[in-house]
């Protein structure tokens, strides 16, 4: 019998695929080589093979990645940034890091990148053996691989899952910044945005929302706010400008979780009302559309900009 129970309890532990050496420990090469002609095997990348049957799917395919990766290799970049949870990275074509310049013919999906530095330091295994880079390692790569807004939104959603923080992603720079290093600058712009904050960003659309209204003119707003209420609590706006009282609260319906937390949030507004402070709410359907809110933040930081000025002669209030 060339599938036995222990080479099935091997493909179905790991999403249905198995390296070379790990099927030799089961079969002999002839029976390998029996096995895929009979279809009971079907290549999967270069010595990993997938279970004939067994649905093809990310998970599967980062698995084989891991294995042909081999004992210092891993799963890298954005592919390695979805396996830790971040949902704002494309999954088109999945990365792998590999130490050496092997020949290989990966497929479409795949692509290898060739490093030779903290290849063993920056490895990390997740409970089902998949094999990918470590929270900082993923972090540094997408800096080299993607733009500034959607950099912004990795860094902050690790941070958000606390897979990172400011001071241990400065830390972590800091021990491999090598001058002409890709995606250093970035990593740094996003650093110096963020090593003050107390929290990270909520959600991605409050990244969407205040790079809209930074690119129609208005001035960074600060992030993550402290302001303190009539009752004494302090919570943290969003975005605030703090010179107008204007605060900026853009989130998601599904996000804010339902009724009761929208009254909640219509509590906290009213609150801040009575501090003197104004908040703008966005939900994801009012975003699709950016630039009509962020021309509609722009008009109301003007007039209240123009009530200052009548109020207090140019003034900031507070």
């Amino acid at each position: 019998m060339l599938i036995s129970p222990p080479l099935l309890h091997l493909f179905g532990r790991q999403h249905g695929v198995a390296s070379h050496r790990q099927i030799g420990e089961h079969l002999s090469p002839r029976q390998l080589v029996r096995a895929v002609d009979l279809a009971l095997f079907v290549p999967e990348v270069p010595k990993v093979k997938r279970l004939a049957g067994t649905p093809e799917s990310v998970e599967s395919r980062v698995m084989a990645l891991s294995l042909y990766a081999g004992p210092t290799g891993f799963v890298s970049g954005m592919t390695a940034a979805r396996q830790h949870g971040v949902t704002c990275v494309p999954m088109t074509v999945l990365e792998v890091m590999i130490p050496d310049a092997r020949e290989s013919h990966l497929p479409s999906w795949a692509r290898s990148t060739r490093s030779s530095w903290r290849m063993v330091s920056d490895r990390q295994e997740l409970a089902d053996g998949r094999i990918v880079s470590s929270s900082l390692r993923t972090l540094f790569r997408c800096a080299a691989t993607t733009g500034d807004v959607r950099f912004e939104k990795i860094a902050e959603q690790m941070w958000h899952k606390r897979l990172i923080t400011p001071a241990e992603a400065a830390a972590y720079l800091k021990t491999v910044r090598r001058q002409g290093r890709t995606g250093v600058t970035r990593f740094e712009r996003w650093l110096e945005k963020a090593v003050e904050r107390p929290r990270p960003a909520q959600s991605t659309l409050e990244i969407d929302l205040i790079t809209k209204v930074v690119e129609l003119g208005l001035p960074a707003p600060a992030r993550q706010f402290p302001l303190t209420l009539p009752n004494g609590e302090t919570i943290h706006l969003d975005a605030a400008w703090p010179n107008v009282r204007l605060g900026l609260e853009p989130g998601a319906t599904w996000w804010h979780g339902g009724d009761e937390r929208a009254r909640k949030d219509s509590r906290r507004d009213r609150a801040c009302d009575e501090v003197g402070w104004r908040i703008l709410r966005f939900d994801e359907v009012e975003l699709r559309d950016l630039t009509a809110c962020g021309r509609q933040v722009m008009s109301i930081h003007r007039h209240r900009s123009r009530l200052q000025e009548f109020a207090g002669n140019g003034t900031p209030w507070g």
